[in-house]
């Protein structure tokens, strides 16, 4: 049927029914670097699910992340700086090919996928959690897309996902990177259940007790047991860090323009540390990478696939334009933190400039 790994940096273990069907529990085994997304794990990822898609014997695929700190915070990008360093062209068109066809594989998968995304849950884990059927938080869970301190952008879906939260609020978690707890993510509809983080067991157990399950019972059955859970779990939530300021920061997105929602939000520092984070944040990062994300958030993209085919052409110029070369090195390589960005504010980041970003001459055409 499958081949069970149990080492490496993907463990997959299957779970039999009592009806002798299998739930496929999946572990992303790099604890050590917060489990964070890298090449061998997406390569494993993209031959192994496609086949347990296609035996009708699995009947719900749950993924995790080793260890207590993160589900996955983020993508292992250091190896691509390398890469970027050397002068490689067509680094990011492999790169990005590999997890955007990975991301957009769970989106269509009609076999249920539940990810537990307890801790840590940045960038390419939010790639991952936002492509299950069932996006499980728990009251350690921290969700984040700081891509603007790298000089990328937000990715894996995110012109699509983010533009799905209430308000315009996907925009400003875009643009200051601000780490959402769980009761916050829920609230904004990027989890489906907010469970303990010591429920993990009972997920398992339960789907293992079911009778013979199509995959629409399935998902019928967990989305009862989570919430069931949930409103157990709800009277040790964690308090909401974003009701306090949510309705000035919609003021500050109604501005006109970037340059002037930009101001706006940094109007708003002082309040909270919180807060203030997130605007320190969006002022240490990437002017290029703000306007980036802001160009891609008014495209109002209506399917994930077409925000990916728009996120690959943009993230390979990326790679060749150096910004996200100089972030990458900035905050994971040399770690001075102190990034030369090509333009110091967006108000000086010409509109030339970003037009780079958007060129499709050269650049390979996306498989996925």
């Amino acid at each position: 049927m499958f081949t069970e790994l149990n080492q490496g940096p993907l463990l997959i273990k299957a779970h039999t029914t009592d009806a002798g069907q299998h739930v496929v529990e999946v572990t992303l085994n790099t604890p050590e670097a917060l489990n964070a997304l890298n090449g061998d794990m997406v390569d494993l990822l993209l031959v192994h699910v496609p086949v347990w898609e296609a035996d009708e014997n699995v009947i719900a695929i749950i993924m995790r992340g080793a260890g207590t700190k993160a589900f996955c915070a983020g993508g292992d990008v250091r190896q691509l700086y390398h890469k970027m360093a050397k002068g490689s062209q067509n680094v990011g068109e492999i790169f990005f090919n590999h997890e955007y066809e990975m991301d957009l594989m769970l989106h269509k998968l009609s076999t249920p996928l539940l990810v537990w995304g307890s801790g840590y849950v940045i960038g390419g884990g939010m790639g991952l959690l936002q492509g299950a059927a069932l996006r499980i938080g728990t009251h350690s869970s921290r969700l984040a897309m700081p891509e603007i301190t790298i000089g990328l952008f937000p990715d894996v879906g995110a012109s699509y996902f983010l533009r799905q939260v209430p308000d315009n609020l996907g925009l400003f978690l875009g643009l200051t990177g601000a780490m959402l707890n769980s009761t916050d993510a829920r609230e904004l509809g990027l989890l489906d259940g907010l469970l303990d983080d010591n429920d993990y067991s009972q997920v398992i157990h339960s789907l293992t007790q079911i009778p013979k399950q199509s995959n629409a019972d399935t998902l019928s059955h967990l989305t009862l047991l989570i919430a069931a859970l949930e409103a157990n779990a709800s009277a040790n939530a964690p308090a909401s860090n974003l009701a306090a300021h949510r309705q000035n920061i919609i003021s500050a997105l109604s501005q006109n323009d970037l340059a002037a929602i930009v101001a706006s939000l940094a109007g708003l520092k002082g309040q909270d540390k919180w807060l203030d984070k997130a605007l320190q944040t969006m002022a240490n990062g990437s002017p290029t990478s703000l306007h980036l994300f802001y160009r891609a958030f008014n495209e109002n993209f209506t399917n994930v696939a077409d925000a990916l085919l728009h996120e690959y052409i943009v993230g390979v110029n990326a790679t060749r334009l150096g910004e996200f070369k100089e972030g990458v090195r900035a905050l994971l390589i040399d770690k001075d933190r102190n990034p030369a960005w090509r333009y110091d504010t967006v108000e000086n980041t010409p509109e030339a400039w970003i037009a780079k970003f958007f060129v499709t001459e050269n650049v390979a055409k996306a498989h996925f």
